[in-house]
């Protein structure tokens, strides 16, 4: 056998199994991005002008929403602060309500409670006023799209154990 009939089957092989050595890299990357939990950012505080305080929110809440603060006077409320979430807005992702807070005088939270079965839970009280928020319970986006997933993460964090969500007044 000449050098040449040797070297060609080992040259193919070796070529065969370089070219399948990436696409296992992939999978494994894949695999090991998916195991992988979010990167935990640390809370921030957004200003409320209107209130004169800030609101703690987790880190994941960071440049995922527009704040608009607006009088209001759904269920005798006098203010609200709303976050959309916007940061698939660049891809054409439409901006949704995700998070509430609404300033009552005390005796109309009173009435609104009691209608209300707690729907809205109390976050802060300061000068009189209380302080609701209330959250979507479900997306809005479809299931499974990055926007549910990065909605999904939002809320989690707000709700949880470690949540650093808070009102306070200057």
């Amino acid at each position: 056998m000449t050098p040449f009939r040797v070297a060609l089957p080992a040259l193919i092989g070796v070529l065969l199994l370089a070219s399948c050595k990436p696409a296992e890299q992939k999978k494994a990357a894949e695999v090991s991005v998916a195991a992988k939990p979010p990167v935990e950012l640390p809370p921030f505080q957004q200003e409320i002008a209107s209130l004169k305080a800030e609101v703690s929110l987790p880190g994941i809440w960071k440049h995922g929403y527009r704040m608009v603060d607006r009088p209001d006077t759904a269920f005798g409320a006098h203010r609200a602060i709303e976050f959309h979430y916007t940061a698939d807005s660049a891809a054409g992702v439409p901006p949704r309500l995700l998070l509430v807070i609404r300033a009552y005088k005390k005796a109309a939270w009173e009435r609104v409670r009691t209608a209300q079965k707690d729907q809205a839970k109390v976050l802060a009280e300061h000068g009189g006023d209380v302080f609701t928020w209330s959250i979507v319970t479900v997306s809005p986006y479809p299931v499974g799209s990055a926007s549910t997933i990065r909605v999904d993460q939002m809320m989690m964090a707000l709700i949880g154990e470690r949540s650093p969500f808070r009102l306070e007044f200057k």
